[in-house]
């Protein structure tokens, strides 16, 4: 509530401050915000202007519970540090979005590098599980079969040929099974150690500024329209600027570059 009051203050403050205001008060009034705007607009570096917007910002919010705002020198000073760096509120929230995506994206990609073993040994376990379960079947098969022919004696000739034919195609079946399940579980420890390795190779070298699809480094999909493209060259360049840090300037200087080359492709 305190500061709703504070805002609604400013319609009552600032009238009255203007019906007994003169011309040289206002004159004053502007040279004073141009001075502080003009020196506050001539810092780049990220962290230094969004300090000033948050003085400026302070500032100003102790001045809106006064009854006095135009013969404040402090009012005009406030005024002159946090407008031009208001921009500095949108470049923070892109910066926020663009390293928390990157740190989704690590986790999960740990999470899934961590997986992968038990992911494997579940498989594993699973085909053996199967295998012993058909090897159980097998032997309860044959069980019953020999326990048939013991309680049935007087069986005619054709009978036993036909039940000896049986067994047979059912232990080639079983046989074409066994090996068929050899060959996939040496086809399974065998890929998934030649897909890990390659994923570590991807992740150690693959990085998005040495992609060669201009997409790609802007962070779009191939069908975007040339209004998301400008879009994210925007977000990206207030990112990435080298005068917006303080450190890693080289660094940034090489990313705004490739930014600036893939644009140049799309545009």
């Amino acid at each position: 509530m305190e500061f709703v009051d504070r805002i609604l203050n400013i319609f009552v403050v600032l009238p009255n401050d203007l019906q007994s205001a003169n011309s040289t008060t206002l004159i004053n009034a502007m040279i004073s915000i141009a001075f502080f705007y003009f020196i506050s607009r001539w810092f780049k570096a990220y962290i230094i202007r969004l300090v000033l917007f948050l003085f400026g910002i302070s500032v100003f919010y102790e001045v809106l519970a006064r009854d006095s705002y135009l013969w404040d020198f402090d009012f005009y000073g406030s005024i002159g540090l946090f407008v031009p760096h208001i921009e500095i509120v949108e470049i923070t929230y892109l910066i926020i979005k663009e390293k928390t995506l990157f740190l989704y994206n690590q986790i999960l990609a740990l999470i899934f590098y961590i997986a992968t073993p038990f992911i494997w040994l579940y498989n594993l376990f699973l085909k053996l599980f199967i295998f012993l379960k058909i090897k159980k079947e097998q032997r309860a098969n044959e069980k019953a079969y020999k326990k048939y022919y013991q309680e049935e004696p007087e069986q005619t000739q054709e009978e036993n040929n036909y039940y000896q034919e049986a067994k047979k195609e059912k232990q080639q079946q079983t046989k074409k099974e066994y090996t068929y399940k050899k060959e996939k579980k040496q086809e399974y420890k065998e890929e998934p150690k030649q897909e890990t390795k390659q994923e570590q190779t991807e992740e150690k070298t693959y990085s998005r500024w040495d992609s060669s699809n201009p997409y790609e480094v802007l962070g779009i999909n191939n069908e975007a329209t040339q209004q998301e493209i400008k879009k994210a060259y925007k977000n990206l360049s207030k990112i990435y600027h080298p005068d917006l840090t303080l450190t890693n300037k080289d660094e940034h200087l090489i990313i705004f570059q490739k930014i600036n080359n893939a644009y140049m492709i799309l545009k």
